[in-house]
């Protein structure tokens, strides 16, 4: 049965650690071809390579788990981070806004963020928690995603996920994908109810700020 779930491992593994299948392949010396196949599905025939995966999805893993669980006892400190990239994410010293709150310094709006310490998830600027199952199940409910914000947000790469918020400053995880309509988004839930959980589409003027996802912790 373990062999049967190796590739759905390696793709979890790389979803959460963002490393790419050419340093697995270099790293393991398994061809990037037979990697792709086990993550689609096929059981490895070649017991050694598959013994030189597992043991780097253990050892790999366990690493990040560490980070994590680190990053867990922490309590973390919440940051503001201002929409304005030019100027740097600053300690929350007053106030109790919880992570996901929009509040206005100098009537300049700043998304409150918890700082993340954990060099292994990648680029990151902060972590907000997933509420809701509409994203499900990539990003479940109580799940956290780590963000960066975006020299320019109109340019983006359709198809992968971001954080968006609206003009309501409530802020929503989706993938993106060019409107239908000329200056507009379309965003896109990854839950199988579509008729609960429509496609959104939203004129540029809709939009606050579009914060890309990096990677993705669960709380626990």
């Amino acid at each position: 049965m373990e062999k049967e779930h190796i590739g759905i491992r390696l793709k979890k593994f790389r979803e959460n650690s963002k490393i790419k299948m050419p340093a697995i392949a270099t790293i393991t010396g398994i061809a990037m071809g037979t990697l792709y196949k086990w993550e689609r599905g096929t059981k490895p025939s070649d017991i050694n390579e598959y013994f030189r995966l597992k043991s780097y999805l253990d050892r790999m893993e366990n690493k990040l788990e560490e980070e994590l669980w680190n990053f867990e006892c922490q309590n973390p400190t919440t940051l503001r981070l201002p929409f304005n990239r030019n100027r740097p994410p600053v300690l929350q010293t007053e106030g109790k806004a919880a992570a996901g709150t929009i509040i206005f310094i100098n009537n300049e709006p700043e998304l409150i963020v918890d700082r993340i310490n954990a060099p292994f998830l990648g680029e990151g600027e902060g972590v907000v928690e997933v509420i809701g199952e509409s994203m499900a199940p990539t990003f479940i409910n109580g799940c956290r995603i780590v963000i960066v914000r975006l020299n320019d947000y109109r340019i983006l790469e359709w198809g992968k996920y971001y954080y968006i918020i609206d003009n309501n400053w409530q802020g929503v995880v989706r993938r993106i994908y060019q409107g239908d309509l000329p200056n507009t988004v379309r965003m896109v839930s990854d839950s199988s109810f579509q008729e609960k959980y429509p496609p959104i589409q939203l004129q540029w003027e809709q939009i606050k700020a579009i914060l890309r996802v990096t990677a993705s912790v669960l709380r626990h």
